[in-house]
């Protein structure tokens, strides 16, 4: 019998201790993983949830994308007092702020809450088009006023 038709053996996960089919374990150079999938998984989701883990990866992050310090970063929230650069608003603490900056020459601007750095993206940080946004928003602000007095 060929060795690629060999059924290969249960075995047991050094983790858990259950003893699994051999398809429970991800393949690896020598052969299978000593750690069962469901394990392996959990331990994954456990590292990814690891606060340090992620300041780590935001950290790679600021520094390849901004040439700025998770220091830095935090420094600037505490600069704005915990706030939006844009609106003022103190976002959702589970969420981080988002360094704005110009797209032409790089420089960081702010931090911007999500709301308002999508208000920007989507108005490719066009000022001509956030006017033409605010005349529209003020061109139809009575139909909104109709809408309330029903």
């Amino acid at each position: 019998m060929s060795t690629a038709a060999q059924i290969e053996e249960p075995r047991a996960c050094r983790t858990c201790g259950s003893v699994k089919p051999a398809d429970d374990f991800y393949q690896h150079q020598g052969g299978r993983r000593v750690h069962c999938k469901t394990c392996m998984r959990q331990r994954d989701k456990a590292r990814y949830r690891d606060t340090n883990g992620k300041d780590a990866v935001f950290d790679k992050s600021l520094r390849r994308l901004y040439g700025i310090t998770l220091e830095q970063y935090q420094s600037m929230v505490e600069e704005q007092g915990q706030r939006c650069g844009l609106c003022g608003e103190q976002p959702d603490t589970a969420k981080r702020m988002h360094v704005d900056h110009d797209h032409a020459t790089g420089q960081i601007r702010a931090l911007l809450c999500h709301h308002c750095n999508l208000l920007l993206g989507n108005a490719k940080d066009s000022i001509v088009r956030l006017r033409q946004a605010i005349a529209y928003l003020e061109r139809h602000q009575h139909q909104r006023q109709l809408g309330e007095n029903r």
